[in-house]
């Protein structure tokens, strides 16, 4: 296989994997909540609760570029995730014109599940991978990881 058919392959490979890994994580978050409003939750709402998470406090320009999604997209999102009392909005102290979007303290204890939910989900793909492939995608994870973050600080 040439060189340039070997590597668009391999990106094919990698994208495909990707959405399959977050969906997996979503769902299987999902699956587990007991909770009836969080049960209605979709995977991109609980990015988005996520994404604020990992923020800790977002304007909708944040979200947009965090998720790469248009303001409309997100700010419906947002309205609806205010609506179940999962995020709040309030002014930016040092900026009247921009609202903040922070995950309710309510729901922090459940935001929380959501993470561990997360964090059991990767253990269960470690076990079925076994220790080599595990030892792979661990190395892999961290080099793309530290890849990432430099290009998102460009």
């Amino acid at each position: 296989m040439p060189a340039d058919e070997k590597k668009r392959e391999m990106a094919r490979m990698i994208q495909a994997t990707g959405h399959l890994l977050h969906r997996y994580h979503i769902q299987r978050m999902l699956s587990e909540v007991d909770e009836n409003a969080f049960r209605r939750l979709t995977p991109p709402q609980v990015h988005m609760i996520m994404t604020v998470r990992e923020l800790g406090a977002a304007s909708v320009k944040d979200l947009t570029r965090a998720l790469r999604v248009k303001a409309p997209a997100v700010s419906t999102m947002v309205e609806r995730l205010v609506e179940l009392g999962i995020l709040t909005r309030e002014g930016n102290p040092e900026d009247r014109r921009e609202v903040q979007i922070r995950i309710s303290p309510s729901e922090e204890a459940f935001i929380q599940r959501l993470e561990q939910l997360g964090l059991q989900s990767s253990l269960a793909l470690i076990d079925k991978l076994g220790p080599v492939y595990a030892d792979m995608w661990y190395e892999v994870s961290c080099h793309l990881h530290r890849v990432l973050r430099a290009e998102e600080s460009e």
